[in-house]
C-alpha cells in the first residue's frame, strides 16, 4: 500500500470515530438537559490534577478547566517563584475573587518522584499527565532529543512514577494523556521514513498504562501549534519586553515556518486542548479508554498567508518564509534546541507520516460541540492586524 492510500484510511476511520463520540456527548447532554441535577458545591466537584502546569500547553488546560466551573483544579509544577509560576499564581488570585476553593496550586511536584506524585494525587479523581524526554532543574532543561538512549529512560522514569502514584490512589479513575498524531504509514506503507523515536515511544504510552489497568483517553493533538509562530510561548510580555518581535515573529513580508509552503499542516491551539480534556472529564462514559483526535485547523503555509493579508486592516503584504533545513542541521551541530522542529520537519515533508484532518471541513463535527479557535483570532490577539506598511 502506498502512503497516501494508508493516510487516507486512517483519516476516513478516525473522522467516522470523531462523529460517534461527538453524537455521543451530544446525546447524553440533551438528556442530562431534559433531567437537570442540583448543582454541587465547590467541594463536591471532581478533583483534576495537572501535572506540568507552568508549561504553555498544561496551562491553558489548567485554565480552561477552571472556566468550565465544573472541576476542582490542582496545578502541579516543580519551581515556585519563576515567571511561569507567577501566571499561575495571577490565575489563583483571579479565581479566588471569583469562585474559591476552585483552583489549588501545588508545586515542588518531580515527574521522575513517586513519592512526590502520590502525594500530588492524593484524592483527586483524574489526571491529566504530561511527560518529556527532556530533564529539568531549575534554571536548566537537558534536551535528549539526540539520545534517545537517555531519553527513553527519562520517559519511562516519569511514566513508571506516575503509575506507581496512580495505583496509590485509587480515588484517580481517569487519566489524560497529550499525544502527537497517530502514526499511520509505518508497518503499512512502503519505504515510510523511520518515525522519531521520541514520537513513536510517546504514542506507546497510553496503551502501556491501559495495559497496567488505568483507564486512559488519549488526545492526539497536532505537533504544531499556533504559537510556532511566537518568541514569547507563554503569552507574557514582561518575559521577553514588548518589543513586536517579543510577541510574534510574523511582520511585513515574513510569515515564517518550517515546512513547504504548500504543505498541509493540523494547527493547534492550546485553548482547544483545554477545552476537549474538559469534556473528555465530563463526559467519561464517552471517552474511557478511548483515542480521539483533535485540531484547530488544517492550513498550508500559503493560505496561512493568505488569511494574514485579508485580516490585516492596512493592506500590509506577507510573505511566507520558510526556515531551510539545511540551516536547522547546521545549528543542530551547534545546540539541541531545534532538534524537535528538525525532525517533525523531515518525517512529515518526507510523507512518513500524514495529519488526522485533510480539510477545515473534517474538523466539522469537533465544532458541534466547540467553536475552535482560529488563525484570524491568533493574529488579532497578537496585533498582526495592526501593522502598518513600512511599520518597524
Amino acid at each position: 500500500m502506498d502512503r497516501d492510500a494508508a493516510v487516507a484510511m486512517a483519516q476516513q476511520a478516525i473522522k467516522a470515530k470523531n462523529k460517534r463520540l461527538v453524537d455521543a456527548v451530544l446525546a447524553i447532554k440533551a438528556e442530562r438537559e431534559r433531567h437537570p441535577q442540583s448543582s454541587k458545591s465547590v467541594g463536591e466537584l471532581p478533583l483534576i490534577a495537572v501535572t506540568a502546569a507552568t508549561g504553555w500547553e498544561c496551562y491553558a488546560v489548567v485554565e480552561e478547566l477552571v472556566k468550565t466551573g465544573k472541576f476542582r483544579v490542582r496545578a502541579l509544577y516543580r519551581t515556585p517563584g519563576t515567571q511561569a509560576a507567577a501566571r499561575l499564581e495571577t490565575l489563583l488570585e483571579k479565581t479566588e475573587a471569583e469562585t474559591p476553593g476552585l483552583l489549588m496550586l501545588h508545586s515542588g511536584v518531580d515527574l521522575n518522584s513517586e513519592a512526590k506524585l502520590t502525594e500530588a494525587f492524593a484524592d483527586c479523581d483524574g489526571v491529566v499527565l504530561y511527560v518529556t524526554a527532556n530533564e529539568a532543574k531549575a534554571g536548566k532543561i537537558t534536551n535528549n532529543g539526540n539520545t534517545p538512549a537517555r531519553g527513553r529512560v527519562v520517559v519511562m522514569g516519569q511514566v513508571m512514577s506516575a503509575l506507581g502514584a496512580i495505583k496509590a490512589n485509587p480515588s484517580v479513575q481517569h487519566v489524560i494523556t497529550l499525544v502527537f498524531p497517530t502514526d499511520k504509514v509505518t508497518g503499512i506503507a512502503e519505504d515510510a521514513p523511520e518515525i522519531p523515536w521520541w514520537i513513536d515511544q510517546r504514542l506507546r504510552l497510553s496503551n502501556f498504562l491501559r495495559g497496567h489497568g488505568v483507564n486512559v483517553t488519549c488526545i492526539h493533538r497536532p505537533a504544531y501549534y499556533y504559537n510556532m509562530h511566537r518568541v514569547d510561548y507563554t503569552s507574557q510580555a514582561q518575559i521577553r519586553g514588548d518589543s513586536q518581535l517579543s510577541r510574534t515573529m510574523i511582520r511585513e513580508n515574513n510569515l515564517p515556518s518550517i515546512n513547504d509552503p504548500d504543505f498541509l499542516v493540523n494547527w493547534v491551539d492550546v485553548r482547544d486542548v483545554g477545552k476537549w480534556v474538559g469534556t473528555c472529564f465530563e463526559y467519561p462514559e464517552v471517552f474511557s479508554n478511548q483515542d480521539f483526535s483533535i485540531a484547530s485547523c488544517a492550513l498550508t503555509g500559503d493560505q496561512l498567508v493568505e488569511i494574514a493579508e485579508l485580516t490585516n486592516k492596512h493592506g500590509t503584504k506577507f510573505k511566507y518564509k520558510q526556515f531551510p533545513q539545511w540551516v536547522m542541521k547546521m545549528i543542530s551541530i551547534f545546540t539541541e534546541e531545534v532538534v524537535y522542529p528538525l525532525r517533525y520537519s523531515q518525517w512529515y515533508n518526507e510523507k512518513g507520516n500524514g495529519y488526522d484532518f485533510a480539510s477545515n471541513d473534517d474538523l466539522a463535527d469537533l465544532e458541534r460541540i466547540h467553536p475552535l479557535w482560529t488563525f484570524e483570532k491568533k493574529l488579532e490577539s497578537w496585533g498582526i492586524t495592526d501593522i502598518k506598511p513600512g511599520q518597524k
